[in-house]
């Protein structure tokens, strides 16, 4: 079995969660950004994307978790089996 590929998949979450969570924290660290093209309100922040965002690369890591715990269980079955 070939647990190279969820661990690859964990990393790819992972950078992904770290590059939401830094746009994220910079829509704080700069009140002074340009509003949102059509914006009207003065001081609103679109922060659906980011946190979107933040939440898909959680289910991606957690999925890749729960497909090397399968292909460990498998291959220790068929170690069982021949072994």
């Amino acid at each position: 079995m070939d647990l190279s590929i969820p661990a690859a998949g964990m990393q790819s979450a992972s950078a992904a969660f770290e590059t939401a969570a830094n746009s994220l924290t910079q829509v704080f660290q700069n009140p002074t950004n340009p509003l949102p093209a059509g914006s009207t309100v003065g001081d609103s922040v679109e922060l659906s994307t980011p946190v979107a965002s933040l939440l898909k690369s959680n289910l991606d890591f957690t999925a890749n978790v729960k497909m090397e715990i399968v292909e460990n269980q498998m291959q220790q079955s068929t170690f069982s089996v021949f072994g």
